[in-house]
């Protein structure tokens, strides 16, 4: 099938499932055709979703005896018991014929968002999070490089003897307190609606009175200490044979499964303190969009007061709100956002909430310099960075947040662990087994020698029946090459080049011999023994 190249949300999906995957190329035609039919939408009955968590490890600020230090865990002193300071991120993912229709309404709707944005000249530059936002000059859409860049030359030619004031707002846990009265109003707003029609509200309900089952409870056995079982790897095998590639052989067995209770369904987990339903599940095609029309009111609002009345610089990425004003608007500033957040039902994150002010002073050799001040608890700090986006600004330098380059190197680190565990799991095998591949594929990801996209061409598999009536995966090749990713030099090099920083790729110098230690530790040293 010859896809319109508006149709970005007609795309299959790799994953296993409770149900069968689609293959677009096969039958896109007519998914494409059902799935555009309101009827059919309308009457849809949307399966449970699958729920897991990415948890990220976090070395956090926190106060234990008297003083702030910076730990993995800590002692909670009212519990007793050990914290982790890791963020845990939850995760939903629908069916592959439900992730169609959502990506399908997510289209329909960000369409009308970006007409109704384009209403009020300038409001558009104000939401960067989620839309393709192209760079005029570069031939391709903006990223949070550009943006958080944007941001800063704007603190640099505001900043005076004076100062200007810069304001940032972190939401609290955004997605999963989404008032759902207030999301539904904005959506058959957005069509000039009273109500939504039959299919809107059909999706509308499978995004907030969702269900969903557990990606753990789909493995043979529950955790053993600490460590997550597999799949039944014999009865997926066996499924693919019958050209079926999901955790179910139909849906009548799913269905079974959960009336039997051998299965176990949960409902959308979110409520307020009145017990009522809110939130939307992140993960999936729909969540981005809804956000977005959840605080268009909200962006309209702003504009409106502090953009053109006032002449303050707004952005909004996501959940991460930035204000730029004058000093004597931080008040004003402050009590507006407060007061709009409560009237869409949102709470703000106390400890994310930031404020600086950016002043132009001469340094010793009588130059202009930009430094910073941030205000914490009613003191003034000097030379504290302002962050954003996942970069450090101190005024008259950039660098990348410490917190993110912490991750890349604890994820370099875990990436080696993960590779000698195959290594010498292949050498049990057979001891004539090479490591050189895993070592590339290490080098490739995680140092310097992996920053450039090159061309790659690519095979993909498919499920085919052979001459027994078995189905068996059959590679191919791709006719078209396909540019690489490139890794998080690729980034480093990018952001350094455009903001015209070269401090941002020296900040990772030390990361070649980190990759060498950890190889030679967690390889070669256990390879040995």
């Amino acid at each position: 099938m010859k896809q319109d190249t508006q149709d970005i949300w007609l795309k299959s999906r790799g994953y296993l499932h409770l149900t069968q995957k689609i293959n677009i190329a096969e039958e896109g035609k007519s998914i494409k055709a059902k799935i555009t039919n309101k009827n059919f939408v309308a009457k849809h009955a949307f399966f449970p979703l699958i729920h897991c968590v990415i948890k990220e490890r976090k070395f956090k600020k926190v106060k234990t005896d008297g003083s702030t230090i910076r730990k993995h865990s800590y002692k909670d002193p009212e519990k007793g018991e050990y914290v982790q300071t890791a963020k845990k991120r939850p995760l939903h993912y629908a069916t592959h014929i439900d992730s169609l229709i959502f990506g399908y309404y997510a289209s329909v709707l960000q369409e009308k968002y970006e007409a109704e944005l384009a209403k009020f000249a300038g409001l558009s530059k104000c939401i960067t999070a989620y839309r393709r936002i192209e760079h005029n000059q570069e031939g391709y859409n903006k990223s949070t490089i550009h943006f958080a860049h944007e941001a800063f030359e704007q603190i640099k030619s505001l900043a005076s003897a004076n100062g200007c004031q810069v304001l940032t707002f972190d939401l609290k846990s955004f997605f999963s307190t989404l008032d759902h009265k207030v999301l539904k109003r904005a959506w058959y707003q957005l069509f000039g609606l009273d109500t939504l029609p039959p299919d809107h509200y059909n999706v509308f309900k499978a995004a907030t009175n969702f269900s969903y089952v557990l990606l753990d409870d789909l493995r043979i056995s529950p955790d053993k200490m600490g460590r997550k079982s597999g799949f039944d790897e014999k009865r997926l095998a066996e499924l693919r044979s019958k050209g079926i590639q999901a955790f179910f052989e139909s849906p009548e067995e799913l269905r079974n499964k959960i009336q039997s209770k051998e299965l176990p369904v949960f409902k959308n987990p979110f409520r307020n303190k009145q017990k009522q339903l809110i939130g939307i599940p992140q993960g999936l095609p729909i969540s981005a969009v809804l956000a977005n029309l959840y605080l268009l009111e909200f962006d309209k609002q702003v504009f409106e007061h502090l953009v053109c009345q006032l002449g303050c610089y707004y952005r909004r990425y996501s959940d991460d709100i930035l204000i730029i004003s004058e000093q004597k608007d931080c008040k004003k500033v402050e009590d507006f956002i407060s007061e709009m957040l409560r009237r869409f039902k949102v709470d703000l994150s106390k400890d994310k909430t930031e404020k600086f002010c950016f002043k132009t002073i001469l340094d010793d050799k009588n130059n202009s310099k930009v430094i910073s001040i941030r205000t914490i608890e009613g003191k003034e700090h000097l030379g504290l960075p302002l962050n954003y986006l996942g970069f450090e600004f101190y005024g008259d330098k950039t660098l990348i947040k410490s917190a993110n380059l912490a991750k890349f190197y604890r994820r370099m680190i875990e990436a080696v662990k993960r590779s000698g565990r195959h290594i010498r799991k292949a050498k049990h095998k057979s001891p004539f087994a090479s490591n050189e591949l895993f070592k590339k594929r290490i080098f490739k990801l995680y140092s310097f020698h992996g920053n450039k996209k090159r061309l790659t061409y690519k095979a993909t598999k498919r499920l085919e029946k052979d001459a027994l009536g078995r189905y068996r995966f059959v590679k191919y090749e791709l006719n078209k090459p396909k540019k690489g990713r490139g890794n998080y030099f690729t980034y480093l090099k990018r952001a350094s080049e455009l903001m015209q920083e070269p401090s941002i790729k020296r900040q990772a110098h030390k990361h070649y011999r980190v990759l060498h230690q950890a190889i030679d530790k967690h390889i070669t040293q256990k390879l040995s023994d």
